[in-house]
């Protein structure tokens, strides 16, 4: 388990509690499917999954597009070190987000890698991912409620059936949770974004707080509703209520305050960063 002078709490800019010696990272956006559907996540608009901003990327890449990419970005970002996949759909149910890392770890063996994942498919992916050395992984969890569940996602397609519902509900749940500690327990460093959405879940940070904290993870990063497309009728919250949620979770695990909710298609620390 990593402590917080080692990486991924130093140098890495989505972990990292500070915003000094940070390594750029690079966005690649391969992961064109994907398995479930969030009620805040417009899957027509090339939308990223793992941010409750609307993640636009330009385009879709190839793997070779990704890998070439960067080889040229390391050309002018000095300070790249880190290779993350978020998007736009769910980075573990495309093959080209595996073929994109083996590709860029043949080139940079020295890259850190990086995924954003819904976790439903992390404990059947786990063996590829330590194989291919990701180091730290990011898992969009925002209840450990069946019910509320139900409420964030509209379907989920599991193992080739169509769950909707409490029944769809409690299996993401399950599986999430199940992924987090496979993934803690292979020595991979899990942060668990959530997105705080008033009178829905806000009534959940310290239960699921306790509930990722206990499955390993070491991170947990609380940001707000973007009111748009299906949750347009949804506001989010004020700067006190997640003032207040962050505090109610960070009893029983750390929080990450410094997120800007990335695209899925970007290169350099968050916040100064730019489309590829």
């Amino acid at each position: 388990m990593a402590t917080h002078d080692q990486y991924p709490f130093a140098h890495h800019p989505c972990f990292s509690s500070t915003r000094e010696n940070l390594w750029t990272r690079i966005h690649l956006p391969v992961a064109a499917q994907c398995n479930v559907k969030c009620v805040f996540c417009d899957q027509d608009s090339g939308t990223s999954c793992h941010t409750s901003k609307p993640g636009y990327s330009s385009r879709l890449m190839t793997p070779d597009e990704a890998i070439e990419r960067v080889v040229i970005e390391s050309t002018v970002e000095p300070r790249l070190r880190i290779v993350a996949i978020s998007g736009p759909g769910e980075p573990l149910a495309n093959d080209a987000t595996f073929s994109t890392i083996r590709g860029v770890l043949n080139i940079f063996p020295e890259a850190r890698f990086c995924i954003s994942t819904n976790g439903t498919l992390l404990t059947q992916s786990l063996e590829k991912l330590y194989d291919l050395n990701i180091s730290t992984i990011s898992v969009s969890m925002s209840t450990q409620s069946y019910d509320i569940a139900a409420q964030l996602y509209e379907w989920a397609n599991i193992d080739g059936h169509v769950l909707r519902g409490i029944k769809m509900g409690k299996e993401i749940v399950k599986r999430q949770i199940s992924g987090i500690q496979s993934a803690t327990d292979a020595g991979i460093c899990v942060k668990v974004n959530t997105i705080l959405i008033p009178g829905v879940n806000d009534g959940d940070m310290e239960s699921l707080s306790r509930c990722i904290s206990n499955a390993g993870a070491q991170l947990q990063n609380i940001v707000p509703l973007v009111s748009h497309g299906e949750v347009i009728n949804l506001r989010p919250p004020s700067a006190t209520e997640l003032t207040l949620a962050r505090a109610d979770a960070s009893k029983n695990i750390d929080q990450f305050t410094h997120c800007k909710q990335c695209r899925s298609d970007v290169v350099g620390i968050p916040g100064e960063d730019r489309v590829l």
